[in-house]
C-alpha cells in the first residue's frame, strides 16, 4: 500500500542552474485550463519550475488547435506548444482521494500554486486555499476566473467573448455602424495573466517580510476593465459613454489612425497638435499639401470636426509609398508611425531579429533536428535572461522524476497508483 506523508526535500537539479534564473528559486503548481496558461508560461519563461498537474488523459487544452500537420493529437496541438513552453507536466487524478493527497504533498514543496479550474471545484474536493494553507502556510495562491471568486456573478461562466463584452471594452470597439467586434486571440486571458504574475510576485516579496503567504483572485472582467483608458474619466467627468469610434481616440483629437499605403498600411498617431505640421510639411515638399497648410487647422475644433478631409488627403498622397518608405521617412521627420506586419513580416522584422526575439525550439519527439520557432523574450534581464530550456511536455512527462525526486515514491508505488488509474 502506498503511504502519503508530507515531507520537505530539496529543489530537484535542472541543467540550467537556478541562480542564472530570475525566478530559478520558485517552484509553481498549475492547475485548470486555458485562462491560467500564460500567467505559468510567463513565470515558467523566467525561470520558475513550473508544474503542470494534468489529468491522466491530458489537459482540454491539448485539443486546442490548429496541430502539427493536421495530426488531431494530444501530443501535436500547437496552442499546447505555445502556452507551455518551459514547463514540466505531471498527472493526477484529483477527483480521487488519493489524488489529492498528492497533490498536497506537491504543494508542501510549492511556493506558487496558480488555479484556472470552475467555480467551487478546488473547494469540492478540498483543495481550496483555507485547506492547502493549513499543509503550507507559506503557499500563494492565485485563482484566476472569469468573474472573480467571490460576488453576485463569481459562479457564472465565462471566457475571453464574455470577459470582454461584460467589462466594457467590447462597446467601444469597431465601426460605428456595425455591431461590437471582439478583440482578436486570448488578450483578456493574457491581461488576467500579466495581472496574477503582478499578484504572485507582490506576495512573495511580502512573504520575506512575514514568512506566510496569501490567496491571490484575479479576475478577468477586471483586468480587461482596467485597460479602458479614458472611457471611465469621460464617462465619470462628463457624463459622456463611449462608442465605437473606429480608429479614432476617445479624446476626439484625431490620434490613432491607419492610413492606406500603396503595398498594405500604417499606423500613425495625428492630430491638431500631435503630427499635423510634420506631415504636412512633408507633403508640401512632394507637393501635394493640398489646403492642409491653411491656419484653419490649427483651430482644434474645426480639425476635429473636418478631419476626414485631413485623412482623405492624407491618404491620396500616401498611396504613392510603400508602407517600408512611409515608417522610415515619417521617424526621420519624428512621426510617429509604424508599418501594420503580417505575421510573416513580424518574423523578419529586423528590430526583433536583432533583440533576438524569435527561437528555435526543438522537438526531437516529432522528427530528429527540427526546430519550431516561438516568440522568445518580452523583457531582456542582463544577468539571468530568459532562456527557452525545453519544449511543452509530453502528457505526464516528468511523473517519475517529479513523484521520485518531491514526493519520494519508488517505482513501485509508481506502478502501483498507474494500475488505479491515478497517475
Amino acid at each position: 500500500m502506498v503511504q502519503f506523508l508530507l515531507f520537505e526535500v530539496g529543489m530537484v537539479q535542472e541543467t540550467i542552474n537556478s541562480s542564472k534564473k530570475a525566478l530559478g528559486h520558485l517552484r509553481v503548481i498549475e492547475i485548470g485550463e486555458e485562462i491560467g496558461e500564460f500567467c505559468c508560461k510567463t513565470l515558467a519563461d523566467m525561470g520558475a519550475d513550473v508544474i503542470r498537474v494534468e489529468p491522466p488523459g491530458g489537459a482540454e487544452t491539448r485539443d486546442i488547435g490548429p496541430f502539427y500537420k493536421n495530426e488531431r493529437n494530444p501530443e501535436r496541438s500547437l496552442h499546447f506548444w505555445s502556452y507551455n513552453l518551459n514547463k514540466r507536466s505531471i498527472t493526477i487524478d484529483l477527483e480521487s482521494n488519493q489524488g489529492q493527497l498528492l497533490l498536497k504533498k506537491l504543494v508542501k514543496e510549492s511556493d506558487i500554486l496558480v488555479e484556472s479550474t470552475p467555480a467551487n471545484w478546488m473547494e469540492e474536493r478540498n483543495l481550496d486555499y483555507t485547506t492547502l494553507s493549513k499543509v503550507n502556510p507559506k503557499l500563494i495562491f492565485v485563482s484566476i476566473s472569469p468573474f472573480g471568486r467571490v460576488g453576485p456573478h463569481s459562479q457564472m461562466h465565462g471566457g475571453e467573448l464574455v470577459a470582454w463584452a461584460s467589462s466594457g471594452y467590447m462597446y467601444t470597439t469597431g465601426w460605428k455602424w456595425q455591431k461590437p467586434t471582439h478583440p482578436w486571440g486570448r488578450q483578456a486571458s493574457h491581461a488576467a495573466g500579466l495581472f496574477a504574475v503582478t499578484g504572485a510576485m507582490a506576495a512573495i516579496f511580502e512573504r520575506r517580510r512575514t514568512g506566510l503567504g496569501k490567496q491571490i483572485d484575479v479576475s478577468m472582467q477586471k483586468s480587461v476593465a482596467s485597460t479602458v483608458e479614458q472611457n471611465v474619466p469621460f464617462y465619470i467627468g462628463d457624463g459622456v459613454v463611449s462608442g465605437r469610434r473606429e480608429n479614432d481616440h476617445v479624446n476626439g483629437f484625431g490620434g490613432s489612425k491607419l492610413i492606406e499605403c500603396k503595398d498594405g498600411w500604417v499606423h500613425m498617431n495625428i492630430g491638431w497638435r500631435n503630427g499635423h505640421n510634420e506631415i504636412v510639411e512633408w507633403m508640401k515638399e512632394e507637393g501635394m499639401a493640398e489646403d492642409l497648410t491653411d491656419e484653419k487647422w490649427h483651430d482644434s475644433k474645426f480639425h476635429r470636426e473636418n478631419f476626414p478631409h485631413v485623412l482623405d488627403t492624407i491618404t491620396k498622397w500616401a498611396k504613392r509609398k510603400t508602407k517600408a518608405e512611409f515608417f522610415h521617412q515619417g521617424q526621420e521627420r519624428g512621426l510617429e508611425c509604424g508599418p501594420v506586419n503580417s505575421v510573416a513580416e513580424a518574423l523578419n522584422d529586423p528590430q526583433m531579429q536583432s533583440r533576438e526575439f524569435w527561437v528555435e525550439v526543438e522537438h526531437p519527439e516529432i522528427s530528429d533536428g527540427e526546430k519550431f520557432t516561438y516568440p522568445g523574450a518580452p523583457c531582456i534581464l542582463s544577468e539571468t535572461p530568459w532562456a527557452a530550456r525545453r519544449r511543452a511536455p509530453l502528457i505526464g512527462e516528468d511523473n517519475e522524476n517529479i513523484f521520485q525526486e518531491l514526493l519520494g515514491l519508488s517505482s513501485k508505488d509508481q506502478d502501483e497508483l498507474k494500475n488505479k488509474n491515478i497517475i
